[in-house]
């Protein structure tokens, strides 16, 4: 509520949804005045029969749920523009005539009145059936043959709802609310829930699977219940949940921007799948990308690995992650000789002569990386045999830099004798 320095309402704005910026743009809107309630009560008193001025003063009170003043107000619109030539108002990214969206409010305030009647939407559906706001109309109805309409009456509309947005969850869903409250259609129910279970089928919204498995208890399925809605369902769900955290945060971390809130999703992954090493790993590369070391060695350290022991592959990636940095060698050393007792296989091993090879022991790496070409299959010897090169040259640079050295050292004696 806005208020002049006289304690007069000024404007309104009725409830709040983000972005912040779209909803200080109408406060600038009311600072300066324009299209406020009382710059429109005043045009309007100059000016009674101004379509565009009723019609906006008419949504005013309608959106404070002022329905009585909305209704009068809405009926002065459509009695100045029967034909609906003198303007147009924005619905969503659409353009509707001033009468048509004043039938429709004045048809939507009918269904949610104490009375809910629903004749004045159904007049606007045939009146314009090609309206952009025939789904919010039948949205609207929804309320009515949810709630009062007969049983018979409500399969009807929600057939014709059902078949004209087939593909539309909600919509089914819709349908489905009325059959669990009735407790009968139970079979056609089910094939709805079934279709939207098709339909979300990648990312299936909780609400219509609770519904589905209400539906199977109706027909005292529980199994098949359990089956949609059970441990498995969530279980999924999470993963998937957790797999959306960690790209978020990948994301935000590689552009170095918003990374509080990259970390704070990143914890939240961390704990909804604890059991998810990947997710840690994951976690740890983005803490060093952000120079947070002992936060990575926190959660994907010494200690982070002590619960996989008996797991060659996790010792292995592990092991793998942190060659590749250099860091946390002697923990990635002690993961490495482990993956191979374990599983004396050649990617095992290749890491093994990886973890060697950077803690500069080139004898040992050597052996290793030789081992690993031994056990591999023929279509990826090439690869193993590149880290038998790449542990040669190194050993050549080392020694190289210790005939230097020592050379240095003998000038430097020489000298000062």
């Amino acid at each position: 509520m806005v208020l002049d320095s006289e304690g007069s309402e000024v404007d309104w704005h009725v409830g709040y949804s983000p972005p912040p910026e779209e909803f200080l743009e109408k406060l600038e809107q009311t600072v300066k005045g324009i299209d406020t309630f009382k710059s429109l009560a005043e045009g309007y008193k100059k000016d009674p029969k101004n379509v565009e001025v009723v019609f906006k003063l008419a949504r005013k009170y309608d959106r404070r749920y002022d329905q009585e003043k909305a209704q009068e107000l809405y009926k002065e619109v459509l009695s100045l523009d029967p034909d609906g030539k003198k303007g147009t108002t924005e619905y969503g990214e659409e353009k509707v005539t001033f009468t048509e969206y004043a039938e429709f409010s004045l048809g939507s305030i009918s269904v949610y009145s104490r009375e809910m009647n629903p004749e004045p939407l159904q007049a606007f559906l045939k009146k314009y059936p090609e309206s952009k706001l025939v789904k919010p109309a039948y949205q609207r109805l929804n309320y009515y043959y949810g709630r009062r309409a007969s049983k018979d009456e409500a399969i009807t509309f929600y057939e014709e709802l059902t078949s004209k947005y087939s593909d539309d969850p909600y919509v089914l869903g819709s349908y489905i609310d009325r059959i669990i409250r009735d407790k009968d259609n139970i079979d056609r129910g089910i094939e709805l829930a079934e279709k939207i279970k098709e339909i979300m089928k990648y990312n299936p919204d909780p609400s219509h699977m609770k519904d589905l498995a209400e539906l199977y208890m109706l027909k005292d399925d529980k199994e098949k219940a359990e089956d949609v809605f059970g441990k498995r369902f969530m279980e999924e769900k999470v993963s998937r949940l957790t797999y959306g955290l960690m790209q978020y945060a990948n994301f935000w971390v590689n552009h170095k921007t918003n990374t509080e809130s990259a970390e704070e999703m990143m914890e939240l992954a961390m704990k909804l799948s604890p059991d998810s090493w990947y997710n840690f790993q994951s976690a740890a590369q983005n803490y060093l990308k952000l120079d947070k070391e002992d936060k990575a060695l926190e959660v994907f350290g010494p200690e982070f690995i002590k619960k996989y022991e008996e797991n060659s592959n996790v010792l292995n990636s592990y092991a793998w992650f942190w060659a590749n940095r250099e860091k946390n060698l002697e923990s990635a050393l002690k993961a490495a000789k482990k993956s191979v007792e374990l599983a004396e296989v050649a990617y095992n091993l290749d890491t093994l002569g990886l973890v060697y090879e950077k803690l500069k022991r080139y004898e040992d790496a050597l052996k290793a990386a030789e081992k690993a070409v031994e056990l591999a299959d023929e279509e990826v010897k090439v690869r193993y045999k590149n880290r038998i090169q790449q542990i040669k040259k190194a050993m050549a640079e080392e020694k190289k830099k210790k005939q230097i050295a020592f050379l240095l050292s003998q000038s430097s004696c020489f000298l000062s004798s």
